[in-house]
Formats: C-alpha cells, structure tokens, sequence
C-alpha cells in the first residue's frame, strides 16, 4: 500500500508541475526550467497538424502539374470510323448534334461547334463502352483522360461527358432522336446539353452488332 501511494502521489506531483509550468507559475525558478524543458519537446497540436497535411499537399501540387501538362500537349488528330457495313455513323452523329443546338437555341443558348478532337475522343470513348459502360475507362482512369491518348490533344477549361446505349433497331435518325430524348430526360445530361460555357461538341458512335453506343463531349477550349 505504501508503494502505491508513493507512485499515485508522484503522478500527482507531476501533473501539477506540468500543469504549473504551462500557467508560468513556476518561471524562474530551477523546478520551473526542468518542466518548461521537458514541455517544449512534446509535440503541440499545431506541428503535429502540419505534418499530417503535408503529404495532402505534395499530392494536390502532383495533380495540378499532370493536368497542367497535359493541357500543353502537342494536338494531332487520328483517324476514325464512320460507319461499320451496318450503321452510318455520321448521319448518327449529325443528327445529336442538330438535336442538341436546336435544344439549346429553345433556352436561348448559343449553338455548339463541332470540333474535330471532341469526335474523336468521343468516339474511342463510345468503342470502349462495350466494356465499360461508365465515365470510368476500362483501365481505372477518368473519362478526359481521353485527351491524354497518343495524337489526341484538346486543351480546355471545361468539359462534360453523356452516355447512351440502346439496342439498334430503328433508322440512324431514329435511333439518335430515341437517345437524345432519353438525355434530355435526365437531369445531370440535360444540364450537359445545354450548359452555356460549352461551346464545342463531339459524337461519337459505336455498334457492337447488336447494342448502339453513344457519347457526347462537350468542351470550352483553353485557348
């Protein structure tokens, strides 16, 4: 018992000690120089904060540069397909986007300009919905991403993305009216179509033989 009274009195004497030397009670004194000593190498709140953060900061200053690179990237266009034997693409194509600006002429917006990046990157977009139908890429990656593809470049201040898929079975006009309605029933891609930054689209079509893909990408270019 004599024991353990030594020790609680001891944690007793200790805490009031650190106690009195965090008010300044003891400032001058030898006691007050020993604890002020010993206090100043525990860590305070605000360090210990500051090496949290840090990292967080180091990976947003990462992510900032990658995009930032990727804007500065040399354009070049690739080629695409227009049409499989089975469905013209184009009339697909021009037909959502005749759809589209005339939406946006009704809310009193300007007309989209077709841009031939967008097209592409919405094309090889629509091909990769037949395995992902996501604004996640097959690989992991975010839908722009798509503008990092080799001899793909659209540098912008901002961009949207629209899928679609249905089974094909009507005209290509058809076909693109039945998906274009079923956008603009949905909330999140009819504040797509008629955004008021955007300024440029692409379509992009794709038919696996039995489903049709489609992807709209809209864009306001950074330069």
């Amino acid at each position: 018992m004599k024991f353990l009274r030594k020790i609680i009195s001891l944690i007793l004497v200790f805490i009031l000690g650190f106690w009195m030397a965090f008010a300044g009670i003891l400032s001058g004194t030898k006691t007050g120089e020993v604890l002020e000593t010993i206090v100043e190498y525990l860590p305070d709140r605000n360090t210990v904060n500051h090496i949290i953060e840090e990292p967080m900061q180091e990976r947003r200053r990462e992510i900032n540069s990658v995009s930032q690179k990727t804007e500065e990237s040399e354009e070049a266009k690739p080629t695409i397909s227009t049409q499989n034997g089975e469905v013209n693409y184009e009339v697909i194509e021009a037909k959502v986007i005749e759809l589209t600006n005339e939406l946006r002429q009704e809310k009193g917006l300007s007309t989209l300009q077709p841009n031939d990046a967008l097209r592409t990157g919405a094309y090889v977009r629509a091909v990769e919905l037949e395995e992902s139908f996501s604004h996640t890429r097959p690989d992991g990656s975010d839908a722009f991403t798509v503008f990092e593809t080799e001899n793909l470049s659209y540098p912008y201040k901002r961009a949207g993305e629209n899928l679609a898929m249905g089974t094909y079975y009507l005209p290509e006009e058809e076909m693109a009216q039945f998906l274009f309605e079923g956008w603009v029933e949905s909330e999140g891609h009819y504040e797509n179509m008629v955004q008021q930054e955007y300024t440029e689209i692409g379509v992009g079509v794709h038919y696996d033989g039995e489903y049709l893909y489609l992807t709209q990408l809209f864009g306001t270019p950074l330069y």
